[in-house]
């Protein structure tokens, strides 16, 4: 069973794990997953399909640090609940985005957290994967982009220097999966940890400087 709370009845709720898309208990992982069609297609230079690298992806990554992932494949029609992936639409990067009916809501729910606007995180609604399928630079670099993305999914917050993070890198996360999509640490495990087991979504230190917000604003642009 997991544990999930309940905000607005200040008690726990316990879910049955055929209620959730994902799980992860005691170093295993277990979710389930549908593919947008687009994504069973095949990019050029490669002779897998996108969904076939995600797959790869997310099983390299967060099996590295000990994490035993089994990726359960279902319809996009499918009741169980599950991860869509689909492509990417919004912007030309891939994200993890909940369903519109979550969106805005969220800082209310998490201390008026910024990265929560649009991706408003539970253990039964964890959003959905948009993989951005444009630009396709190579299969390692797609695997280590869905590794990042299914991070979030998982319960985590980026650590990047992004707009929505006042442009602000987290102190001493460079090679963290949730900057560079470089290898999952020992503390973004212990962070997937702690959000399943307190049905919170788990965030990296951000800090507010106008000074680095208006230089951030001006490069970006």
């Amino acid at each position: 069973m997991a544990v999930c709370y309940n905000l607005t009845m200040g008690s726990k709720d316990v879910y049955s794990s055929r209620s959730l898309p994902v799980t992860v208990r005691d170093m295993k992982i277990t979710a389930y997953i549908a593919f947008h069609d687009d994504l069973r297609q095949k990019p050029d230079r490669s002779d897998k399909t996108y969904a076939e690298i995600v797959l790869e992806g997310i099983r390299k990554y967060w099996s590295e640090p000990g994490f035993d992932v089994e990726l359960i494949e279902c319809g996009l029609k499918d009741k169980r609940p599950h991860v869509n992936v689909l492509p990417a639409k919004l912007t030309g990067t891939s994200y993890v985005m909940s369903r519109w009916w979550r969106w805005g809501w969220g800082p209310l729910r998490c201390a008026m957290h910024p990265e929560s606007f649009m991706l408003n995180w539970s253990l039964k609604n964890p959003g959905n994967i948009h993989m951005n399928l444009r630009v396709f630079r190579s299969e390692s670099s797609f695997m280590r982009i869905a590794a990042h993305e299914f991070g979030h999914v998982l319960g985590l917050g980026d650590a990047y220097a992004a707009h929505y993070r006042y442009f602000y890198e987290a102190p001493g996360t460079r090679n963290y999966m949730m900057n560079r999509n470089e290898r999952v640490s020992e503390e973004e495990v212990a962070m997937v940890l702690k959000a399943h087991s307190t049905g919170k979504m788990q965030y990296f230190p951000m800090k507010f400087s106008l000074k680095r917000y208006i230089n951030g604003f001006k490069k970006s642009r």
